[in-house]
């Protein structure tokens, strides 16, 4: 085996840095291999990374794709800090008496009334493994207003549950404070939030695999002091 002994390794021309060639060609399988470390003080680029990070990792972009093997998931052990982090809102229109949350689409909605909300839908709900989501809704009364009495309160009916990937649907109960039901503010252009929280046990999916709770913050308006 030869070795090079030498302090510093630059092009010819002394203007950067060497390549690693095998004959005329520069050799895309050649490596460095050692046991020491590297100490770099400019940027280091690289095609891939394999291996454990220590230290700090800083950047402008991060894209995290299947880090657990399960499309669309990422578990980390650590906590997360952001700056100006934004979730993404999206508008829901009720079809018929169903008011459908599609969790593709994120966590927050919007809904302004055009018709008593009878079934509260949850699509996209994943079984990997037993979980909670929360999902939040804004809702704004047209000009008639709905759900304003308990007996036409959300709740009364079924929320249904459809998982991803499969589709299969399943249906279970909203569970409501007291067992009374949702009431929304009877007044055109009143602004209610209702919270819905979506349990999954873990088990085999079923009907009795899902637990729905909700509840609801209601009259949102300026204070008066």
């Amino acid at each position: 085996m030869s070795r090079i002994r030498a302090d510093k390794l630059v092009n010819r021309a002394a203007t950067g840095a060497p390549q690693l060639t095998y004959g005329a060609e520069v050799v895309a399988g050649v490596g460095l291999t050692g046991a020491g470390d590297i100490n770099i003080s400019g940027v280091a680029t690289a095609g891939s990374f394999s291996g454990n990070l220590t230290g700090n990792v800083t950047g402008t972009t991060a894209t995290v794709t299947n880090l657990n093997g399960t499309s669309g998931l990422v578990s980390l052990g650590s906590t997360i800090k952001t700056k100006g982090f934004v979730e993404s809102q999206s508008s829901v229109a009720i079809g018929g008496s169903v008011l459908t949350l599609d969790t593709s689409n994120g966590t927050v909605f919007t809904h302004t009334t055009s018709a008593q909300i009878g079934i509260v839908s949850f699509t996209g709900i994943r079984t990997d493994s037993a979980g909670t989501q929360t999902f939040s809704v804004l809702v704004t009364q047209g000009g008639t207003p709905y759900n304003t009495t308990g007996a036409a309160g959300i709740g009364t009916v079924l929320a249904t549950v459809k998982t991803t990937p499969d589709g299969v649907g399943y249906s279970t109960h909203i569970k409501v404070g007291g067992g009374t039901s949702i009431t929304l503010t009877n007044s055109a252009g009143a602004l209610d939030l209702l919270t819905f929280i979506v349990s999954y046990d873990g088990n085999t999916p079923s009907n009795s695999a899902f637990k729905v709770v909700g509840f609801a913050a209601t009259d949102f308006r300026n204070a008066i002091v």
